[in-house]
């Protein structure tokens, strides 16, 4: 398993655990979702994020880009950017707790591509010109 296939099964665990429990527990969990969502977003950025130094700790491959961002990093901003933007407007904005569902959606193609190798995302990624990997 590379490191960006175990960031995503990590990020599509939490997303789908922490909706549930914000669900049927205490809606304070969804405050856990949009950590992930942030952290997402950032590590987009910075290829850094806390799960990923505990990643190399266990050598898992990196898959890295020459020039400009891969489509690693473009799966991170639109998984991240959908799941901080539904959880803000549930949160911040009272919208209906519908729009959670376009983060469990997120949350299960993270998932799932942790183990296929491909999501929706990694074609809308590669359709805005991130760039295929090594």
């Amino acid at each position: 398993m590379t490191l960006n296939a175990a960031l995503r099964l990590l990020a599509g665990s939490v997303i789908l655990i922490s909706l549930v429990l914000g669900t049927y527990l205490n809606p304070v969990w969804y405050y856990l979702t949009g950590f992930v969502g942030l952290n997402l977003l950032q590590s987009a950025f910075t290829q850094w994020c806390p799960a990923m130094t505990i990643f190399r700790m266990f050598k898992l491959k990196e898959q890295t880009c020459i020039t400009g961002m891969s489509v690693h990093q473009g799966v991170h901003i639109i998984a991240g950017s959908l799941v901080l933007g539904t959880v803000a407007a549930y949160l911040i904005f009272a919208a209906p707790q519908w729009v959670l569902y376009i983060t469990t959606i997120v949350g299960a193609s993270l998932l799932q591509s942790a183990f296929t190798g491909w999501c929706p995302a990694f074609t809308i990624a590669s359709l805005l010109g991130f760039k295929k990997v090594s």
